[in-house]
């Protein structure tokens, strides 16, 4: 018969790498949100006589333009399709839309990194708006950044743990997948809350005029939830190393009368 207690190191062990497997998987996904336009509501500015207009692309690797008039100027702006994960947000067009916006003197970069391009006092590349976007998604990025830590200084803890029954070392594994688990949370309410205003307040990264906010669409993909299942098995995770913690002390007590 197999011990009771095998099988309580092999549930410990199996559940925290599952934890570590998922949470690890969706940091590493490139696409955690859809940034585009509605096509069926900006077409209306197509052939528009009004003070707004639109020349739409149907290609989503292509940029669509969109004139305001000021007086009598016109502005152009370009938008197009973003995506974004925990670190980072790209654009989804093509290298020949990016050459042709270049020779439009509308220069940018693939790719803005929350984490090592962002800085409140001399990035001026985003609006007031964008900077509390980027904030908040530096701070998500940051929470991350920590479980990954915990997770990976968990999994050597426990395999030192599970090597050398020692019991100390299984309690510090199960406070490490707790803690994973805590900045985990962290980091998804922060990114929820960024994710609200993006939707409610039409929030963006750059500057758009507030007449495209009705076109807008943010859509939040499968990374999210997972990374919450994540968060879930961790603390599933935590609760058995703790209680494999208690069972050991009890063992071993029993042991030395």
């Amino acid at each position: 018969m197999t011990s009771p207690l095998l099988i309580l190191i092999c549930s410990a062990v199996s559940t925290g790498g599952l934890a570590s497997f998922l949470l690890l998987l969706v940091f590493g996904i490139n696409r955690w949100e859809d940034l585009g336009y509605d096509s069926a509501v900006l077409s209306k500015y197509v052939n528009a006589t009004s003070n707004i207009q639109v020349v739409l692309s149907t290609n989503p690797k292509w940029f669509s333009e969109f004139r305001v008039q000021s007086g009598s100027e016109w502005t152009t702006y370009y938008i197009y399709n973003e995506h974004n994960d925990v670190w980072k947000q790209c654009d989804d067009l093509s290298d020949a839309a990016r050459t042709e916006l270049a020779k439009r003197n509308e220069t940018k970069k693939n790719c803005y990194n929350f984490v090592v391009e962002y800085d409140e006092e001399s990035d001026t590349e985003l609006t007031s708006d964008g900077k509390a976007l980027a904030r908040l998604q530096n701070s998500a990025a940051s929470c991350f950044i920590v479980s990954i830590i915990d997770l990976v200084v968990a999994a050597g803890v426990g395999i030192f743990a599970v090597a050398t029954k020692q019991v100390t070392a299984f309690m510090v594994t199960g406070v490490l997948y707790s803690m994973a688990g805590l900045f985990t949370i962290f980091g998804l309410a922060i990114f929820h809350t960024k994710n609200f205003y993006e939707i409610s307040e039409c929030h963006t990264i750059r500057f758009y005029p507030s007449s495209t906010c009705e076109a807008r669409t943010v859509t939040v993909l499968w990374p999210a939830p997972v990374a919450w299942c994540g968060v879930i098995v961790c603390f599933i995770a935590c609760f058995l190393w703790l209680f494999l913690t208690r069972a050991l002390r009890v063992i071993k007590a029993k042991t030395m009368l």
